[in-house]
């Protein structure tokens, strides 16, 4: 029973280590310095309305260097993302916004890949629990025989 609580013990830990480093990692973002990365990470939220699968900040079209100078023009005004983002969405559409909102059928994209590791890790410890519950077979001498007898063949 010793050992069992050793193991346990072990694993809540391994938890709590691993949880805490992935709360750090998501919380722990000084995000951008000057107002020139501010605007650069607003940009690269944006897709180019006329390139596919580009960035506002990697595109070099007419209508992706207006977008970043309207951003840059914003942010030296001292707009806040938010209203950098509603003024973009409400010009272009729902489609510029890489980052979807976390409300209605959007929210799923944020909520279903949580979900999904809770059930693979439910899946797993349950796995585990249920082969590690299987009783260790018996050897007889039948099973031993058999096992010299394949040995001497070999």
């Amino acid at each position: 029973m010793n050992r069992r609580r050793t193991r346990l013990w072990g694993w809540v830990g391994a938890l709590v280590i691993g949880g805490s480093a992935l709360v750090y990692g998501a919380v722990d973002d000084p995000g951008p310095v000057t107002n020139a990365d501010r605007a650069y990470a607003l940009a690269k939220d944006f897709a180019c309305p006329v390139c596919l699968g580009q960035s506002v900040a990697e595109s070099d079209v007419a209508v992706a260097r207006n977008i970043r100078r309207q951003i840059r023009v914003w942010v030296d005004e001292g707009r806040t993302d938010e209203y950098i983002r509603d003024q973009l969405v409400s010009f272009y559409g729902d489609d510029i916004d890489y980052t979807p909102p976390a409300s209605g059928v959007s929210g799923l994209v944020w909520i279903l890949p949580v979900v999904a590791g809770a059930g693979a890790v439910t899946g797993l410890v349950l796995a585990f629990r249920r082969w590690r519950d299987q009783p260790t077979p018996e050897v007889d001498e039948a099973d031993i025989a058999l096992v010299d007898e394949a040995r001497r063949r070999r």
